[in-house]
């Protein structure tokens, strides 16, 4: 075993296996951790392209996010204890060390915490600064993204981290899901009401931040397909249409298809539903598309990892539509923004046949 935490490959094998090997350790199929390492190392990183960028994902190793929500089983990643600031400003470093070679082409940066990085209960504003100022260092990135809710956001300590970080410009990226106010309180128990929300929006455009939201497609696992396409729509209006009032001029829509993670409260709830069924990645393909038609100021990604929280069987690549090839349209939509070939989608389907492209870390 080495430093990585993976095996050593041996030396009786093809190049070609070797290197199969390294890209599935190392690269965007790379698992996600199922508990926290040492506090001196990271959750996960992965350098990967977004939106055409060549983005830097770090997922910092703290103490576990302060909210429960019935959706989500990453707090149970994380440790209890507050990591010192040292250690995690530690964490930041071996990152840009294993990517020593690689740091001249990262021109954004995500730091995230599966939870929220501007929280200094869960992380310590010390190590955030001095993490900020490290980024600005890398002279090509230009974006900084912190994966927050937005309760935390306050407009002068974002201006504090600018100042760290002279040339970069501040992105929030924040789990909205869904604007019904029923499903947020009585099915994800996201314990955030929109009023809540709107305050920190309005927090956002004091910092003069873009905004990244995650939406979910079909959040209740009661809703039938085409009720979870409809919801997912007006979500992504409501963003639209708030961010709008706000002069927040840069939205990016992250549109993801809900998954069952194992252990999780929702999971309860959707084993109890007789007719349960995760959603068709053709229709989210089909909202995303829509979205962008419709509103031609924002961005819309489609994000398809499961952040190693669930089984295929409550994910998209257990419903009918499911192809491998799928995920070669997701990636060109994600990168170029244009119109998915449903004509050439069609002819395809019938001909596929492998359903075990399970996206483990996070590919996209």
């Amino acid at each position: 075993m080495n430093e990585s935490g993976t095996k050593d490959l041996p030396t009786d094998r093809s190049l070609a296996a070797d290197i199969a090997q390294l890209y599935d350790s190392f690269g965007q199929r790379k698992p996600m951790p199922y508990s926290s390492p040492e506090p001196t190392r990271p959750l996960f990183f992965l350098l990967r392209t977004f939106l055409g960028d060549n983005d830097l994902l770090v997922i910092l190793n703290t103490k576990r996010c302060r909210y429960q929500c019935a959706f989500c089983r990453l707090p149970a990643k994380s440790t209890k204890l507050f990591v010192p600031n040292e250690a995690v400003v530690d964490q930041f470093r071996f990152v840009a060390t294993e990517l020593r070679h690689s740091l001249s082409i990262v021109n954004r940066v995500t730091l995230s915490n599966e939870g929220s990085v501007l929280d200094e209960q869960t992380l310590g504003g010390a190590a955030l600064g001095e993490i900020v100022a490290a980024i600005g260092a890398m002279r090509r990135v230009r974006r900084i993204e912190f994966e927050t809710r937005l309760e935390f956001v306050r407009p002068e300590v974002l201006r504090q981290l600018k100042e760290a970080a002279p040339r970069v410009s501040i992105g929030i990226l924040t789990g909205f899901e869904t604007v019904d106010e029923r499903i947020r309180d009585k099915v994800l128990k996201k314990r955030e009401p929109l009023s809540m929300f709107l305050e920190g929006l309005d927090n956002v455009a004091a910092a003069r931040a873009a905004l990244t939201a995650y939406v979910l497609v079909k959040p209740d696992p009661r809703m039938s397909d085409e009720e979870g396409c409809d919801e997912a729509a007006r979500t992504i209006n409501f963003l639209a249409t708030e961010c709008r009032r706000r002069r927040i001029s840069d939205l990016t829509i992250r549109l993801n298809p809900m998954y069952r993670a194992v252990d999780s409260r929702w999971a309860e709830v959707a084993d109890s539903t007789s007719n349960y069924e995760p959603p068709r990645l053709t229709d989210v393909m089909r909202v995303a598309e829509e979205a962008v038609t419709e509103y031609r100021d924002i961005k819309v990604y489609v994000g398809l990892s499961t952040e190693g929280l669930a089984s295929k069987a409550g994910t998209y690549l257990a419903r009918e539509d499911y192809t491998a090839g799928l995920i070669k349209y997701v990636k060109e939509f994600n990168d170029r923004q244009k119109k998915f070939p449903w004509d050439r989608i069609e002819v395809e389907r019938p001909l596929a046949s492998d359903h075990h492209g399970a996206v483990q870390g996070t590919l996209i």
